[in-house]
Parts: structure tokens; sequence; C-alpha cells
């Protein structure tokens, strides 16, 4: 493990020490709590669907195959640079690409309500890395276990808002490397999550919080496929958030493959980029109850990697 500096002002220590008086486990803002500080809500590119994903017999499935474009110039990387010379440089992170095909994008079916089972593994992770949080994008599933951890010497406050209220639905506090932060009831229904610092503002992830399995990340050649999908017709949405977002529409016959080219959109600045609530204390406008009951409040099992599983969709160049 590297070793980076680890000065922090003692106002900074002060400001947050209240979180590391609580358990480390799951928390959710106390009703009312958060109104006075929550981001001005934005359209979301995932929300709460009308009922819930069945699980069912498929008989005859098909499949969805295709590429992700980006006609534009692409950059060398998804990171903004920090500028805390607490968190050392700031980590290559190259965009993985073929030519204007684009690696590492989330494609999924928005409007499925009934397949096949949900994959077996249920712990994914979150990771501060030299103030950057990684991986930048990436699947859970709803009613999973998140684990952040920190790989940094410097106190982080890892803040998770829906996109679709402006509410803060988790915090992730951290003063030193090694931590981990297991968060096993906050994510209970489909949604689009933003994470940042309150500490570190250039650091920043998103969350695609599903309750189904008919998603995938592109390749570095941008191609992806979507297997056991029933006959039907659907929605197919594609998001990169420093590309934009496609959408389009697909048939599915029995037994046979459809093939999709989507090519992305940039997305509107006001979603990607909002207005801030003013939050003078770090954690402000969060009221970090006891664990729920069930809750990992000291991490051991949800730190124990699956033995049966293992998550394929994180993608390791971003």
């Amino acid at each position: 493990m590297r070793s980076i500096a680890g000065r922090t002002s003692i106002a900074a220590l002060a400001a947050i020490s209240f979180f590391f008086s609580c358990s480390r486990g799951d928390s959710a803002p106390a009703s009312g709590n958060d109104t006075a500080a929550a981001d001005p809500p934005r359209p979301a590119l995932i929300t709460a669907p009308s009922q819930p994903y069945k699980v069912v017999a498929v008989s005859s499935p098909g499949s969805v195959t295709g590429t992700v474009d980006f006609d534009g110039a692409i950059p060398a990387s998804v990171e903004n640079p920090n500028t805390d010379p607490s968190c050392g440089p700031t980590p290559a992170s190259p965009v993985a690409h073929t030519g204007s095909k684009i690696g590492g994008v989330l494609v999924w079916l928005t409007d499925i309500r009934s397949g096949k089972p949900l994959p077996g593994f249920r712990r994914f992770e979150l990771t501060n890395d030299h103030c950057t949080l990684d991986p930048h994008l990436q699947v859970i599933l709803t009613n999973s276990t998140l684990n952040v951890t920190s790989e940094d010497r410097v106190l982080h406050l890892d803040r998770f808002i829906d996109v679709a209220t402006g509410k803060t639905v988790a915090l992730a506090p951290f003063n030193d490397e090694g931590e981990v932060v297991p968060f096993d009831h906050s994510f209970t229904s489909p949604a689009e999550i933003e994470v940042i610092c309150d500490l570190h503002p250039a650091s920043h992830a998103w969350l695609a919080v599903l309750d189904h399995p008919y998603y995938a990340m592109t390749s570095p050649a941008g191609a992806f496929t979507l297997e056991g999908v029933p006959p039907g017709k659907y929605h197919v949405r594609a998001w990169h958030p420093s590309f934009g977002v496609a959408n389009d529409s697909v048939t599915v016959v029995a037994g046979q493959a459809a093939s999709l080219s989507l090519k992305l959109v940039p997305d509107d600045v006001d979603r990607t980029s909002p207005r801030r609530s003013a939050r003078p204390v770090p954690g402000a406008g969060f009221s970090a109850p006891k664990p729920s009951a069930g809750a990992d409040s000291s991490g051991a099992d949800s730190t124990t990697p699956d033995s049966t599983a293992q998550n394929p969709l994180v993608p390791q160049n971003r």
C-alpha cells in the first residue's frame, strides 16, 4: 500500500468527527433532516418502476447485441485532476475505445419487468483511490451490499445522492486507508445515484441501481450482448457519464439475436453539472441513525468475497 501525505485541517477533522462516533454501517437520512440541504432534483435516467421485477421461466429466449459509438473528441481520461497535494497524483484512467466505439458504457433494458433470475453475486465495491472514486460507473443490484473502501491516508466523506430527488441517501466517512463502510440496506429501489466527496469535489462516481439482470457494460470495442431476453418489444438505453446517452427500441424474436447500433448524444449540462446546495460543514443535511436490523455494523461478512460468483460487469478500464 502506498503512502500518501495525510495532513488535513483540524477544522475538517472536527466537522466530520460526529460520523465516526456512529456505527459504521447502513445509514439513511432521518425524515425531514435532509430537506434544507438537498440538491435540486434532476431528470434521472433510472427511476422506480411501476411494478416489481418478477423471475419467470423464459422459453425460447432471444438476445440483443450491438455497439455504442460516440461522434466527437474522446478525452484521455474521465477523471478530473485533484488539487489537494495530500491525495498524490491522480491515477491514470484512460478511456477504453476502438476508434469511435466506446468501452465502459452501460446498456440496459429500461422497461423489462419479468424474465430470467438475477446474477448470484450480491456484493459490489467502490474505492477511494488518490481522491478519485473507482469505478467511475457501475451497476449495483437492489438489496445488495455495497462495500465502500479507502486506499487513502486522508479524510473522505462520500455522499450518495439520489438524482431524481436530490436527497442524500447515505454517507461513508473515512479517516485512514484500509477502512470499509458496508451498506446493506441503503439501495432498495432502482435509481440513478451520484457519488461525490464533500472534502474532495473532484471525486465523482455514478451508481446505476437496477432490479433486473438485463444490463451489460460495453467492451473496449464498444460491443455488448444482453442474453436470455423474453420475446417482445423493449426500450434500450446506453449511458456513459462523460459521453452522454443513447435511446432506442428493439423487438426480440424467440431464438434470434436482435442487433442495434447506438450513438451517444452529450447529456444535458444542467443534469450532469448540478447546482450544489451550500454545505458549509461537511456532511451537513444528513442525520445518521443507528444501522437497521441486520446491517453489517462490523463489516465482517460484507468484506468476505463471494465464493461462487464474481461480478464481471465492473469495467477494468474506464
